[in-house]
């Protein structure tokens, strides 16, 4: 066969390893061998075997030991270990599963009972691994897949935005207060409350949903669901949720795309940037912690 999967033998007695190695190898598999757990260990390290079979009394630890501590490795807890053992107790048997052996062969040897133990485990865990490959390469074809469908929702709802025609947002600059919220955001993830919790995306998302806050709620649920888990769809939602609710107690995202908003309004008021801050900081229910942040950099703000 060619890529022969490779059979690790651990026994304290030679003439064990030996016989074991004559009946695998005229089956077709590699084999290597350890006499201990140690000398299995890094074996194990440099090269990966696909089964273990694993005698169950040891001088150093015992196999029982020994498995337990291949199952608590994230590296090698997959590796079928096959026990075995002179004697064939239940008790030995029942241990031997719960800690992780998929199977138990007696000594002395039968060649037809090893090939078919070896044969059907082997091929059990090479269906598993195929088996998590193709779920490794459908996740990743999902995730692009879902990431082309976040994209196309993004682009949507950035045109939906620039041909609003929401007349309480009709003589305001739309861009201006998307580039506010977005450096608001910015600006938040330098601070001692949100320091390293406002990612880039979080960002990119506060952009747009402060272009379509004023979207009417039936229009943006065809784009929206509550099970979606993208992280950029739902700080949107927030916003467009949470901008007309009243009080301080609405989502972050909303609340910064409801200080920049208000500024926009107060300067096209009052066609004064000075009266425009100036009352701002008069305004309720806004947070008064993202609204001192706000003030902070409110000379880059347009």
């Amino acid at each position: 066969m060619s890529d022969k999967e490779t059979i690790l033998i651990v026994d304290d007695w030679d003439v064990n390893i030996e016989l074991l190695e004559a009946i695998l190898e005229s089956l077709g598999y590699n084999t290597c061998s350890a006499m201990s757990a140690a000398s299995a260990t890094e074996i194990i390290n440099n090269n990966r075997p696909h089964l273990i079979l694993l005698d169950i009394m040891m001088p150093d630890i015992s196999g029982y030991e020994f498995c337990e501590m291949l199952k608590e490795n994230p590296r090698t807890r997959d590796i079928p270990v096959i026990f075995v053992s002179a004697a064939e107790s239940d008790e030995e048997r029942e241990k031997a599963f719960e800690i992780g052996g998929v199977d138990f062969i007696r000594k002395p040897f039968d060649t037809t009972e090893i090939k078919t133990r070896v044969s059907t485990h082997l091929n059990i865990y090479n269906l598993r691994r195929e088996l998590e490959d193709n779920n490794r390469k459908l996740n990743k074809v999902i995730s692009e897949q879902s990431r082309k469908i976040l994209e196309e929702k993004k682009r949507i709802l950035k045109n939906i935005a620039a041909f609003s025609s929401d007349e309480n947002n009709s003589a305001i600059d739309n861009e201006a207060v998307a580039k506010n919220s977005r450096m608001l955001a910015q600006a938040l993830n330098f601070s001692d409350r949100y320091e390293n919790k406002i990612s880039e995306s979080f960002v990119e998302a506060v952009e747009i949903g402060a272009l379509i806050r004023g979207i009417d709620i039936k229009i943006f649920e065809v784009f929206f669901t509550e099970d979606d888990n993208d992280e950029s769809v739902k700080t949107v939602a927030d916003i467009v949720y949470g901008f007309h609710e009243v009080g301080t107690d609405v989502p972050l995202p909303a609340m910064i795309v409801k200080i920049t908003d208000a500024f926009s309004r107060l300067s096209l008021q009052y066609n004064d940037r000075e009266k425009a801050l100036s009352a701002l900081k008069e305004q309720d229910g806004l947070d008064p912690y993202i609204l001192d942040m706000f003030f902070r950099i409110e000379k880059q703000m347009r």
